[in-house]
C-alpha cells in the first residue's frame, strides 16, 4: 500500500501538468514535398487572418506578405489571433500579392 501512494501522487501530478499546458500544436505532414523550402520560420510572433473565406498567417512587421497555410489546424481558425508559429516557406511567392505556402511545424496560443 505504500508503495501505491507514491506513483498515485505522481500520476495525479502528470495529469494536473498536462492538463494546464497551453494550447499547442505540432505537425509534421507536409503538403508540398517536392516543393523546395525558400525560409524556415522558427517561433515568429504572426497573427491568423481570414481573407475572403481563406486562413492566412501574417508574420509580425510583415508589410504586404502572407503565408497561405496547407495544414492550419480548425483550433486556430480565428480572424485575428496571436499566435507564435515555426515552419516551412515553400516555394515561391504567388497571387495578387505576395502569397507564400507554408507548412506549419507548430503553432501555439
Amino acid at each position: 500500500m505504500n508503495i501505491i501512494k507514491p506513483h498515485l501522487i505522481t500520476l495525479l501530478f502528470l495529469l494536473i501538468l498536462f492538463a494546464s499546458c497551453k494550447k499547442e500544436s505540432k505537425t509534421t505532414t507536409d503538403c508540398f514535398p517536392t516543393d523546395p523550402t525558400s525560409r524556415q520560420i522558427t517561433d515568429q510572433q504572426a497573427t491568423v487572418k481570414l481573407i475572403d473565406g481563406t486562413f492566412y498567417i501574417v508574420e509580425k512587421g510583415a508589410i504586404d506578405t502572407q503565408l497561405k497555410p496547407c495544414n492550419l489546424s480548425k483550433d486556430f481558425e480565428v480572424d485575428n489571433l496571436q499566435v507564435m508559429v515555426s515552419g516551412k516557406v515553400k516555394g515561391t511567392i504567388f497571387g495578387p500579392c505576395c502569397t507564400a505556402n507554408f507548412v506549419i511545424t507548430k503553432i501555439s496560443k
